[in-house]
């Protein structure tokens, strides 16, 4: 029964989890995870962008303000969603 209580880590083994966590967490590791569906969004992505129609102040702030934040959002709604399947 004392057999089932866990033990606590030592500094070393909660940084090192800690470093592996983090690691997991960036896009870096997500892309290499699911290569098809980075592939998918950035070919949606470009299409998109590339059909629309728009005036050069437009598109400046469409590219460096809006663009990041629309790509980040359908990355975090895939990562959702894979993380969500058994």
């Amino acid at each position: 029964m004392d057999s089932d209580t866990p033990h606590p880590l030592t500094t070393e083994q909660a940084k090192a989890r800690l470093r592996a966590a983090a690691q997991m967490a960036s896009p870096g590791a997500w892309l290499h995870q699911h290569p098809w569906a980075a592939l998918g969004i950035a070919l949606a992505s470009g299409y998109l962008f590339s059909r629309m129609r728009l005036p050069m102040a437009a598109s400046t702030l469409l590219t460096q303000k809006l663009a990041p934040l629309l790509l980040g959002a359908a990355i975090r709604k895939v990562t959702d969603r894979s993380q969500h399947r058994p």
